[in-house]
């Protein structure tokens, strides 16, 4: 599952070419933008707009394929701990996401049904960002900066914007989270599913047990046995390692 990481960041920065969108930006200001515009300007609105289905069409793909082995990892791994058996991968391997989708179910349609919303959530993060690069530029002098004059105020380059820009969309930590909160979400998923089906009512959160485990993770497993879907949920945090447990009959 860690492949999905660069896949994420690859979609992302593949998604729009930033130095297209940095000459655009940079021919339309100053003369275009008014400077004094509190609101965000129309311009800079319709290039966001076109930004975010550039974004959220690259990650359709990836996020599908992340989402279905997700829920593969959350509902076998579901199983066993209701059989108290070892989990039975079947023809799966991590990577192989056509044999995850072969076994996927009601469950994982329902959860690619929310598609829409992830992927506009995830969008929309990467908009504030690109929108506080733009405008930035609504700032800066129309006077170029000149080789040993006093310093102006900040004027950012068809290539420094476009640089700018590129730094927010191809950033390998952004990656990292979304694919790990996006991976935590779909197999916490597919575990309550199962617990529910299987009869199973309650569940209690169960910590990495290492010095890593934060306040808000330790309270959620002192919690003990909590109504299946009611909070706490996991993931309780971003790269939350916390997993949902069924509590068996005759479990103490």
């Amino acid at each position: 599952m860690a492949a999905y990481a660069p896949q994420v960041r690859a979609a992302v920065a593949g998604s729009i070419d930033t130095q297209k969108l940095a000459e655009a930006w940079v021919a339309l200001h100053p003369s275009s933008v008014s400077q004094a515009a509190k609101a965000v300007p129309p311009e800079l609105r319709a290039f966001l707009s076109r930004a975010g289905q550039a974004i959220s069409s690259a990650l359709k793909g990836v996020l599908t394929r992340l989402w279905t082995e997700a829920w593969m990892l959350g509902n076998r791994s579901a199983l066993a701990a209701v059989d108290q058996m070892d989990p039975d991968w079947g023809s799966w391997t991590p990577g192989d996401y056509a044999a995850a989708a072969q076994v996927a179910g009601p469950g994982l349609r329902q959860l690619l049904g929310e598609a829409g919303i992830r992927i506009r959530s995830i969008a929309d993060s990467r908009l504030e960002e690109l929108s506080a690069v733009l405008e930035e530029t609504l700032k800066s002098d129309e006077i170029r900066r000149t080789p040993g004059t006093a310093p102006l105020p900040p004027y950012l380059s068809v290539g420094d914007l476009a640089a700018r820009l590129k730094s927010v969309l191809d950033n390998p930590a952004n990656a990292e989270l979304v694919a790990q909160a996006e991976i935590a979400r779909a197999q916490a998923t597919a575990a309550r599913q199962v617990y529910l089906e299987s009869g199973r009512s309650e569940v209690e959160i169960s910590t990495a047990e290492d010095d890593e485990v934060c306040a808000e993770c330790d309270a959620a497993e002192k919690l003990g046995a909590h109504p299946v879907g009611s909070p706490p949920l996991v993931p309780l945090h971003p790269r939350c390692r916390c997993a949902e447990l069924p509590v068996l009959a005759g479990a103490s």
